[in-house]
């Protein structure tokens, strides 16, 4: 999956964290809006060759034609300069002892039109950066949660976990989309402003001498010296996150390995079988079937025993039943001989199962028949043997991955010349003794 569909995925609503990404998408728009309303505003107010245009206004005042320069200025429209030598030629036909006062508040009023919301831009490039900075930290906390719960699945955990790292990802990469262009915006609409400034500065100056040549000015005087500026340090500090960042991913990724505890599930899917009703004695109903098998260097340990939930002891239906060991066959495993021995405890479970409706059947009866019958009737009110489809596998370690595998299969299914029996497909892996 590309990065674009990536971030696409994330805003829908079945998304962690979507909600941060809707908000920095707002975000973004206002930022966008905000800058195409700076750009032509700055640029309409700037657009204009300065020196022509002071040369210009200085030839007439030489000849004396000030009306012709002020109308000069007036055609400007909304160009700074202009409006600032404008508001100087204007009071110079009535007073002049203030055209130095007049093109000084002209140009007090005109760059904070210019600066007008341009800080905006590093607000928005701020918060963008912030609210990433939050949906990663929900993103993690989702993460440490889906790892903390202990009632859910390896697998799932597995899942969570990745899917915390996505949102923590997508609202910190959402978030730098959006305040990177707004912070470079931002400085090349700020260097463009001052540059406006400094030509401001420069030929109303030189248009100022022409008006007032008798008034001394101090040689290194600007129009704009009377500009009311604070200075506010809105840079965005980003340290700190970035921080955050190299300490709480890198840890994130190796507590992944804390998913591979307990026990991993899968879930094999299950045979169509019936069920049934019921009519069976307390003690019948309580019975189950914990049915284990030990994998380890010498071969298999079957282990298969029934538990009463009314008692803490465990008495075995048939104590040669209870646990059987299969060696290796030479240097292989005997899977054939573990489907058999599976099998015939299949065959014991079921028989129990359909005996508490069907007193009369045989002792000896095949698993194919007590599987059909089974499968014809309803026994979903007999809670004996519920867990008669589950088994639990304990592999030593260094067992190679396909062993287990092959046991699985040997314990999913038997089949012979006449028919096909679904035995235990519920498949448990445990990291322990089955206890």
């Amino acid at each position: 999956m590309n990065l674009f569909t990536e971030l696409l995925t994330a805003f829908l609503p079945g998304q962690d964290g979507f909600v941060f990404m809707w908000v920095l998408a707002v975000i973004a728009l206002l930022a966008a809006l905000l800058i195409l309303d700076r750009f032509f505003d700055i640029r309409s107010r700037t657009d204009v060759d300065a020196p022509s245009f002071a040369d210009k206004i200085k030839q007439l005042i030489e000849e004396h034609k000030m009306d012709e320069a002020y109308q000069l200025c007036l055609a400007g429209k909304r160009r700074a300069l202009p409006r600032i030598i404008g508001s100087g030629l204007q009071r110079a036909a009535k007073t002049p002892q203030l055209i130095r006062s007049s093109m000084e508040e002209e140009t007090m009023h005109m760059i904070p039109i210019l600066e007008k919301r341009v800080d905006f831009l590093l607000m928005l490039g701020n918060i963008s950066t912030l609210l990433g900075l939050m949906g990663t930290i929900y993103g993690l906390i989702l993460s440490f949660a889906a790892v903390a719960q202990p009632n859910v699945a390896a697998v799932d955990k597995s899942s969570m976990l990745a899917s915390g790292i996505s949102t923590a990802m997508n609202t910190t990469l959402m978030g730098l989309m959006i305040s990177v262009p707004c912070i470079l915006v931002y400085s090349m609409l700020r260097a463009k402003i001052d540059r406006a400034v400094q030509e401001i500065d420069r030929y109303a100056v030189s248009v100022l001498k022409v008006l007032t040549p008798f008034d001394m000015m101090q040689k290194n005087y600007k129009v704009s010296s009377r500009r009311l500026k604070q200075e506010v340090d809105t840079e965005p500090n980003i340290a700190p996150m970035m921080n955050l960042m190299v300490i709480l991913i890198p840890l994130l990724l190796t507590s992944a390995e804390f998913v591979k505890i307990g026990a991993i599930e899968l879930k094999l899917p299950k045979s169509q079988l019936g069920g049934g009703g019921g009519g069976a004695s307390e003690k019948a109903q309580q019975a189950k079937l914990n049915l284990g098998i030990v994998i380890t260097e010498k071969g298999f340990n079957l282990f298969h025993y029934f538990k009463s939930d009314d008692s803490t002891a465990t008495e075995p239906a048939q104590a040669s039943d209870t646990h059987a060991e299969i060696p290796k066959n030479g240097r292989e495993y005997d899977f054939a001989q573990l489907n058999k021995e599976l099998a015939d405890v299949k065959r014991q479970a079921l028989l129990q199962i359909i005996r508490s409706m069907h007193p009369g059947i045989p002792d000896d009866a095949s698993l194919i028949k007590l599987y059909t019958t089974y499968a014809k009737n309803d026994f979903s009110g007999i809670a004996a043997f519920e867990d008669h489809e589950s088994v639990k596998i304990v592999a030593e370690d260094k067992i190679p991955y396909q062993v287990v595998v092959s046991v699985m299969d040997a314990a999913r299914g038997f089949a012979d010349p006449n028919g096909k029996v679904t035995m235990f497909p519920n498949v448990s892996l445990a990291g322990g003794i089955i206890q």
